[in-house]
């Protein structure tokens, strides 16, 4: 088979692996305007010396004492019983070998997700490092602000001036994708110390989902929803400085925008650029050796049989058609590869292929691209899940085609899927797994307000919002 032509490069990222993983535990579960925020951070004190690390600690370097007027409790980020987590995360309890990593716990996935819900208190905050990346903070479900993580640990008031005698829950969910080098961007692999919430403040018992439903996606930047709230660009402009960390919000992205339509609970694998056998540009490992890290961008393997999902959503093949591009053939072997290792882990699971028509193909300004690598990626998923699933009823092909295919406003940062676009292929998504699984259609799609303007952004450098402890 033939070689693709050299389109622009569709956006992507380097994760070489680096440190292996010593603890992994899976969580099974996620998920007004209020004053503004404030954040305050903190050095020198510590509640765990040097040489202890017992049962007893709390974090390292953070002397609670001292925050405001040391009358605030910290529900560690290792209270699993206390905080309901969504994604993967690396746990680090009370006997962490490092002492920097007591009672924290770590994840780079998007979409992850952790929440606490109390009652007594008139602030909540959180520490938290995790430099490059964004969150959404929502209170009671309504969306609250949007949080820049710092590259130091730090302390941000996520919600202030909250009735007491009433009952909160405060969901952060990350934005961002994983760790990206190089010109694009930097986002950290983040670090969760806990909430801080007043001394007398009841924590209540986590709250069990009503449903059941589970969906896994595994993709590139499509399924990150990378730029999808930045301005329209070329897909050319790859170094132009056109796309920022604040612009991705993987919230509004087709992928959890589908999860909560069937009000299911979604785990994101996804980074830009992957591929199943080459990436655009060639940049670290491909997806099928990312996808079963706990932390995408560090070895370890997670708990693969601790969350079992009921649908997985495998949206990959465009990136390997982009420069250095592979063989057909290869893609082909790959991609059937890949296929036969989701079914071994996800035996029961529906599998969604997806390949789209050229109206809905992203990352490129020519419609002659867009149609080429089009007929090449459904050729290649077609044969590949051919050679695995000739007695898999389970495993299904899913054409995207919209009538009359997407217009020049659902296209944002460099030909990436705007958040209209990311709305239309969710609502297309969606009917072809209501179809397979007969699963009903919960809820309409909806998103969270945006753009969000930079100065409504939570950031440590704004000097309004910080104070040093």
């Amino acid at each position: 088979m033939s070689r693709a032509p050299s389109p622009p490069v569709r956006l992507g990222a380097a994760a070489q692996a680096t440190s292996a993983s010593t603890e992994r535990n899976a969580i099974v579960s996620a998920d007004v305007s209020m004053p503004a925020p404030r954040m305050a951070t903190y050095s020198s004190a510590t509640s765990i010396g040097d040489d202890v690390v017992s049962d007893h600690a709390l974090v390292h370097n953070f002397d609670l004492s001292k925050y405001k007027d040391g009358q605030y409790r910290l529900v560690s980020a290792s209270a699993r019983e206390q905080i309901k987590y969504t994604g993967r995360f690396l746990h680090h309890g009370p006997l962490a070998k490092r002492k920097s990593k007591v009672n924290t716990v770590q994840f780079d996935w998007p979409g992850v997700a952790f929440e606490l819900t109390v009652r007594g208190t008139n602030t909540v905050a959180i520490r938290l490092k995790g430099d490059g990346n964004y969150f959404n903070v929502f209170v009671n479900g309504a969306f609250r602000c949007i949080l820049k993580a710092t590259l130091n640990a730090s302390c941000c008031e996520v919600a202030t001036d909250l009735d007491p005698e009433s009952e909160y829950t405060v969901t952060i969910s990350k934005r961002t994708e994983p760790q990206m080098r190089g010109k694009l961007s930097t986002f950290k692999v983040c670090t969760f110390y806990g909430f801080i919430v007043e001394a007398d403040a009841e924590v209540l018992p986590i709250r069990q989902p009503a449903t059941t439903r589970k969906i896994e996606f595994i993709g590139d930047s499509d399924t990150c929803a990378w730029g999808n709230e930045g301005k329209a660009t070329s897909a050319k402009n790859m170094f132009g400085g056109s796309m920022k960390g604040r612009m991705e919000n993987v919230y509004n992205g087709y992928a959890c925008i589908l999860a909560r339509m069937f009000d299911a609970e979604a785990h994101i694998l996804a980074w830009s650029g992957k591929g199943v056998h080459s990436n655009a540009a060639d940049w670290g490992p491909s997806m099928p050796a990312l996808w079963k890290n706990t932390i995408a961008s560090r070895e370890g393997e997670w708990e693969m049989q601790s969350w079992m999902p009921d649908v997985v959503v495998v949206n990959l093949g465009a990136n390997d058609l982009f420069p250095p591009a592979s063989l057909e053939t290869e893609i082909v072997g790959a991609y059937a590869l890949f296929l036969a290792e989701v079914r071994s882990y996800r035996p029961d699971a529906h599998i969604f292929c997806v390949a789209y028509d050229e109206g809905c193909m992203s990352a490129e300004d020519s419609e002659i691209n867009r149609i080429h690598v089009s007929l090449q990626l459904q050729e290649i998923v077609k044969v590949a899940m051919s050679k695995v699933n000739k007695h898999d009823p389970k495993m299904h092909y899913a054409y995207i085609k919209i009538d009359g295919g997407l217009v020049e406003n659902d296209y944002a940062t460099q030909m990436h899927y705007a958040v209209s676009g990311h709305l239309k292929i969710a609502a297309r998504l969606s009917e072809e797994i209501a179809m397979r699984t007969h699963w009903r259609v919960e809820k309409h799609p909806n998103t969270m307000p945006y753009p969000q303007e930079k100065s409504h952004i939570l950031m440590p450098k704004d000097s309004s919002n910080c104070t040093i402890c």
